[in-house]
């Protein structure tokens, strides 16, 4: 068997899964064109980019992967699962929902550039209660949004989850079993917004994780990791 391959939200990179890549030996955690370490443009729709992340997992080996996405990610994942299964194993989809629409004002500000849409993006992903004092990768996930903004990638990748509208379609041409892992307190991405999803799949399980919010990998690592280690023993 392949690799677990990680793949990240909208307007971050392969280091939003530092946590897993740390304690799956065998994972690949991929930079999305345009992000992180990229050189490559990105891309504008989720199809393209799953088309360029099946090409990727095709590249790598002939075994199949493991493919695990957050947020944007998560439909990435969905979408090169269902085009490619002879080659995803299990599909794991994180802050997932059927309809991944962005708050208008958030759109507004990241079309415009503004600097404050970082700061609003940080506000909506992290749970109610938030945190007293920043931690370090509140920080590096604010230089990532603050960077993908000033560049227009954000604005890119956020239109693109908004007008994703074939999640459910895609979701009943997936082939391979699939683990739905949301955050109780994620108000991006509401549990109750994956139902139609995880209906939709042909062998689907949920976890909720309690006190989580929308950056479910970094806010609630050991929880993420326990949740996909069980998934992938299971018979």
């Amino acid at each position: 068997m392949g690799p677990i391959v990680f793949v990240h939200g909208a307007g971050l990179s392969s280091s939003c899964w530092q946590y897993q890549t740390a304690h799956f030996a065998d994972s690949i955690a991929v930079d999305l064109p345009g992000h992180g370490g990229s050189t490559d443009p990105a891309h504008q729709t989720i199809a393209e980019y799953a088309a360029w992340l099946g090409d990727s997992i095709r590249r790598s080996g002939p075994e199949p992967v493991f493919l695990v996405g957050h947020s944007m990610g998560s439909l990435i994942s969905l979408e090169t699962a269902a085009r490619n299964p002879d080659m995803v194993a299990v599909l794991v989809l994180i802050a997932t929902a059927a309809e991944m629409k962005v708050y208008p004002d958030l759109l507004q500000a990241v079309q415009e550039r503004d600097p404050a849409a970082a700061a609003m993006v940080i506000k909506w992903s992290l749970p109610k209660s938030g945190y007293g004092r920043p931690r370090r990768w509140v920080l590096q996930i604010s230089d990532d949004f603050m960077t993908s903004t000033a560049n227009g990638v954000m604005a890119a990748d956020l239109t693109a989850s908004d007008t994703y509208a074939s999640s459910v379609e895609v979701a009943g041409n997936v082939r391979c079993p699939a683990l739905l892992v949301l955050g109780e307190r994620d108000i991006m991405t509401r549990p109750a917004a994956a139902q139609p999803l995880a209906a939709a799949l042909h062998d689907a399980r949920i976890v909720v994780v309690e006190k989580a919010g929308h950056m479910l990998p970094l806010e609630k690592p050991d929880e993420v990791n326990e949740a996909i280690s069980l998934f992938l023993t299971m018979d």
